[in-house]
């Protein structure tokens, strides 16, 4: 008689929905060890285990190595082995951005180890936040607040998001989310893609589609430039210096991809001689931001630490989406978001 299947879940989950995971699949051992995993310090978080001691990292070696299954990618301290451990099959990230993770500990290259990925949980929250900042600088809320701070009383005019037009680079799940938030605000959307081959703006949701190659032609006519694409060698410092020149006066950057994917440097000048009119980035090349940053103290850059994909009711997503995969898993089916490195923004 075969071994029962056993799934691990490495990170925090709620007690109600651990429960929901054996209701639904009762020939499934669920282990978590929660004597283990680290508490989140916000809601939302999934923090990778980083035990120190002896004990409990031959406790993790045990429960890895009795894994079938696992519900993102376990302690630190064992992740270079992933790929080799001696009964997994699967691993569910909680996040859509792991290929560089991926790559890096070689699970690509393990046939024997399927890698899907969080993609459409956090879509929405993302273009929540692509809106949020669009609005934060068309209508100077900077101005704002600090003339509420000095108790000034100051007028101004600002800018509507209706009839701006929007560029959007990378049209996988936030980055259509983002396209559908800016068009029920009356902007008009163009999707950059790598390939255009079978693919169409009606049905990515986007006004205009171009490809990669018209990036630098079309980057003069935005008003708001928002990243949305996975951290590869091509997408690796995309946002150039020079293209950095290229933005229209008045523009707005919104960056939800990637600290890599944006010249830094080059970013900062265009921020402070005005060139570049202002910036919102959730993600940065170092992380956490240095405290020594000269980014913190742009007053035309809005700064907030990776987390703008996470909201209340992430788990019950993240939840549903394992579920759904575990039963495609038990009947043999492909399963939703598999890891595919050559995969198209």
């Amino acid at each position: 008689m075969s071994a029962p299947q056993v799934a691990l879940v490495t990170t925090f989950l709620e007690p109600e929905l651990l429960t929901e995971l054996r209701s639904r699949h009762p020939d499934t051992i669920f282990e978590y060890p929660e004597d283990l995993i680290p508490l989140p310090r916000y809601v939302g978080e999934h923090r990778a285990a980083d035990p120190s001691d002896d004990a409990s990292l031959r406790r993790w070696r045990g429960l890895l190595e009795r894994a079938d299954i696992m519900f993102d990618f376990g302690p630190k301290q064992y992740h270079s082995q992933l790929a080799d451990l001696p009964r997994l099959r699967w691993i569910q990230a909680t996040s859509a951005g792991v290929g560089q993770f991926v790559r890096r500990v070689g699970l690509p290259a393990s046939p024997s180890v399927v890698v899907t990925t969080a993609r459409g949980v956090h879509g929405r929250a993302l273009a929540e936040f692509a809106v949020m900042a669009t609005v934060y600088f068309n209508r100077d809320l900077p101005g704002i607040l600090a003339d509420q701070r000095e108790h000034r009383w100051t007028r101004r005019c600002g800018r509507l998001i209706a009839g701006q037009e929007v560029g959007i680079i990378g049209l996988g799940s936030v980055g259509q989310e983002v396209a559908l938030a800016m068009r029920a605000f009356g902007a008009r959307t163009t999707g950059v893609a790598r390939s255009l081959a079978g693919r169409s703006a009606e049905v990515l949701g986007v006004d205009r589609l171009i490809d990669v190659g018209e990036i630098d032609r079309a980057l003069p006519t935005w008003d708001v430039l928002v990243l949305a694409v996975p951290h590869t060698d091509e997408t690796e410092g995309m946002l150039s210096a020079n293209r950095i020149s290229l933005f229209k006066s008045g523009a707005l950057l919104v960056n939800l991809a990637r600290g890599s994917v944006v010249d830094e440097a080059a970013l900062t000048v265009a921020l402070r001689s005005g060139r570049l009119a202002a910036a919102a980035l959730d993600v940065f090349r170092e992380e956490p931001l240095p405290a020594a940053s000269p980014l913190w103290d742009l007053p035309n850059l809005l700064v907030t630490p990776h987390s703008m994909s996470t909201v209340e009711g992430e788990n019950q997503l993240l939840v549903q989406l394992f579920s759904d995969n575990l039963a495609r898993f038990n009947q043999g089916r492909p399963l939703l978001n598999t890891f595919d490195p050559e995969r198209l923004y």
